[in-house]
């Protein structure tokens, strides 16, 4: 009689715990609910050495803008006696400007700011206006930029006479570049010379871009920057934009990013410009300091400032890295990935390996890709059920049976990860050391299923177990579920309080619905 009213309390209790919990958070964290939604966010630090010179001493170079793929925030620069700072508006670029009048003396520049960005997809329709007259100066040809050259003219119309439409123009000296051999050129490379040298690095690839699609009749211009990654450099970086119906659209053809931009390219200038400019014959050295921070998704704060505010958040891990963000994660979606797993099971009728294989399975595909890994996922326990099946003709023990099946499944794997590294093709080298184990364990659970049930059943739960291998992925891989976990891990507590009432239910399964479906209808005479 007490047991309902037992469970009933003590699912009261659990919510009226988290509910507690989570207004006392929320209530100092409302106050930096962030619409930008950025996906990565870092610290960059210019730092430039420099002896000045025997008159006045100058030092320019861009200095990045918000737009809507990045935000820049907590600019610094350091006041130094004798040195004066301005911000110089060019055309649509900002430029930090410093100059001094002390001689001969060695001196340090440091200017920092956070950027945070975002990835943007363009479309590219089939068919749109070339030109509307307003950017006419990004038709013309320049000097390291020759889009009318003859060599130019007769590439571009090779390239795009097979073409139906704009888009397929561009896509057609867009491969062509692209599959220009990659080169770490230090000097200045034109659009020519790279025709003629056939290699090129970022700035010629995209000088060559944009040559190709002025001489088509499209506006293209250099975009400047810097990709981001935790390291100190000093290399920038140079990509292409064509205007496509009032739209700067991004072409990286060294890096094969069509109409997109990535989270991590911090957008500094417009236009073939270099990114320093200083007093001729003076000694400078300079590097880029850049540092990644833990961004919370729908908070303007990072991981640290957070767990300033929430002493009860996980960011703090994180960010001392006492714990790495992807252990984490695995700690904190198992829970709920078994819990999805076991609605499945229990209410839809799934047949699958165990509970929290599918969701360790889902766990490999975020390093593998989620194609490329059920593929592999696929062929590799389909490779060991088939390979398998001989051996049960030589009389050999199970276990002794399944190692052997378990050495040439990973003897596969790595003749793929040597055949991938030495043609280049990047999906056959996608199996890391985590999802080796988990398609080990995988392919011994399917073994063991062949034997106790056969071949055909054993595949029919296989296929059952991708379907609930498919919903944890799309699960575990929404990076606000995961944010808020962290910063909220009482939420756990209300997967046991579901669990309780999926514990309780004893109604027909889903599949079973379907299965007795003419014996429901049946109609009384």
């Amino acid at each position: 009689m007490n047991a309902p009213f037992n469970l009933r309390t003590v699912i009261v209790s659990i919510l009226a715990l988290v509910m507690i919990s989570l207004v006392v958070k929320l209530i100092p964290l409302s106050k930096n609910i962030d619409d930008f939604y950025a996906e990565e966010m870092y610290q960059v630090t210019y730092k430039y050495f420099l002896k000045t010179g025997e008159k006045k001493t100058f030092l320019k170079t861009y200095l990045p803008k918000n737009n809507g793929h990045q935000r820049i925030s907590d600019e610094k620069f350091e006041k130094k006696p004798y040195w004066t700072f301005q911000k110089q508006a060019v055309g649509n670029n900002m430029k930090g400007v410093w100059f001094t009048g002390r001689e001969n003396s060695y001196e340090s520049i440091d200017y920092q700011f956070t950027f945070e960005g975002k990835s943007k997809i363009f479309a590219v329709p089939n068919v749109f206006d070339k030109s509307n007259g307003i950017h006419e100066r990004y038709l013309r040809e320049s000097e390291f930029i020759q889009s009318n050259h003859n060599r130019i003219v007769k590439k571009a119309k090779e390239l795009s006479e097979n073409a139906n439409n704009n888009r397929q123009e561009i896509q057609s000296i867009f491969d062509f570049v692209n599959k220009i051999p990659s080169a770490p050129i230090i000097n200045l490379t034109d659009a020519v010379t790279v025709l003629d040298q056939n290699r090129a690095s970022c700035n010629g690839k995209s000088r060559l871009l944009v040559a190709l699609a002025r001489n088509l009749g499209y506006p293209a211009r250099i975009k400047g920057g810097i990709i981001l990654e935790e390291a100190n450099k000093r290399t920038s970086h140079a990509w292409a934009e064509i205007h496509i119906n009032n739209t700067w659209v991004p072409f990286d053809a060294l890096n094969g990013h069509f109409a997109y931009l990535p989270s991590n390219y911090l957008e500094l200038y417009a236009g073939d410009e270099f990114l320093i400019a200083h007093t001729p014959n003076i000694q400078l050295d300079y590097i880029y300091e850049i540092s990644k921070q833990q961004k919370v998704p729908f908070l303007n704060m990072n991981a640290d400032e957070v767990s300033k505010i929430s002493m009860v958040s996980l960011w703090g891990l994180v960010e001392n890295n006492i714990i790495s963000i992807e252990a984490l994660l695995l700690l904190l979606m198992l829970p709920i990935g078994g819990l999805l797993v076991a609605f499945l099971r229990n209410v839809v009728g799934l047949r699958t390996f165990g509970v929290f294989l599918p969701v360790l399975i889902a766990f490999a595909l975020l390093e593998t890709g989620f194609l490329t890994g059920i593929l592999l996922f696929i062929f590799l326990i389909l490779f060991v059920g088939i390979i398998s099946r001989p051996f049960n003709n030589l009389g050999l023990l199970h276990t002794p049976k399944l190692v052997i099946s378990l050495t040439l499944m990973v003897l596969v794997m790595t003749l793929g990860s040597f055949i991938g590294s030495l043609t280049e093709v990047t999906w056959l080298t996608a199996l890391t050391f985590f999802p080796t184990i988990i398609l080990t364990i995988s392919a011994e659970r399917f073994s063991t299923l062949i034997i106790e049930d056969g071949f055909q059943k054993a595949t029919g739960t296989l296929f059952q177990t991708l379907i609930a291998v498919s919903f944890c992925y799309f699960m575990l891989s929404s990076q606000w579920l995961s944010s808020i976990l962290i910063l909220f891990p009482e939420i756990l507590l209300v997967v046991i309080v579901l669990s309780m009432l999926l514990g309780k239910y004893i109604g027909l399964r889903w599949t079973e619905l379907l299965r007795f479906r003419p014996l429901l209808n049946l109609k009384t005479v």
